[in-house]
């Protein structure tokens, strides 16, 4: 389900989960594993795709629906500890985003330093319209990202937004066609590898450093 290429130093990550690559744990799991061994190789920098129609949908609501609350608490924490093992590797890392990105695949592309969004691509916090919240650190990391007033209107609207609405708003870093997605991707690498390696660890660890992680508690109780 979960495809992994290194070349150049660089882990691609490609997720092949399911018509809409919504989450589930054998997934989260896949993940996991692929960010564990990610440690076995020298690596630059790792950038999470998609090979199916969406970026990723969000939590399989269907194997939510079966699960006990005790269960789901477990998968929630899954898919936290992912989300914060993502967000604190010290090398970048990229989400090349197509299709569907809502929910928790859009609080993955946030766990990510930087989002490439592709023409046609949508996202959005759908949580608010079945009575939940961003729990997987979307109403953390959107509002370091964006801002608190921004934030708000994207996680109490549950609007689709559209890649232009993504740009302007600043969820999303580029727009790019999708012709030019692998391409632009590669010299977006490339321009980062040039660099010594340890001065971009150093300050990614440094801008890290400057948030304060109490609010991700609120979030999860």
């Amino acid at each position: 389900m979960i495809k992994s290429l290194i070349k150049q130093n660089v882990l691609r990550i490609i997720i092949s989960n399911n018509s809409v690559n919504s989450i589930n744990i054998s997934m989260l799991e896949e993940m996991h594993k692929a960010i564990d061994e990610s440690h076995l190789n020298p690596l630059r920098c790792i950038a999470f795709s998609s090979n199916m129609k969406h970026f990723c949908a969000g939590a399989d609501l269907k194997e939510r629906s079966k699960l006990s609350n005790k269960k789901t608490l477990a998968f929630l924490d899954l898919l936290n500890d992912l989300y914060f093992k993502i967000q604190n590797l010290k090398i970048p890392t990229i989400s090349l985003i197509n299709g569907a990105c809502l929910g928790g695949g859009l609080e993955l592309a946030l766990s990510c330093d930087f989002r490439i969004g592709i023409m046609g691509s949508s996202y959005s916090f759908p949580e608010a319209s079945i009575g939940i919240i961003p729990g997987a650190g979307g109403t953390q990391r959107l509002t370091r990202l964006i801002g608190p007033s921004k934030a708000m209107k994207w996680i109490f609207s549950s609007i689709k937004y559209t890649a232009e609405d993504a740009l302007t708003d600043g969820v999303i870093d580029f727009k790019i066609d999708h012709k030019d997605s692998e391409n632009f991707l590669e010299e977006f690498i490339l321009n980062i590898l040039k660099n010594a390696p340890i001065s971009i660890k150093s300050a990614k660890k440094s801008i890290n450093s400057a948030f304060i992680d109490f609010g991700f508690k609120v979030e999860r109780k």
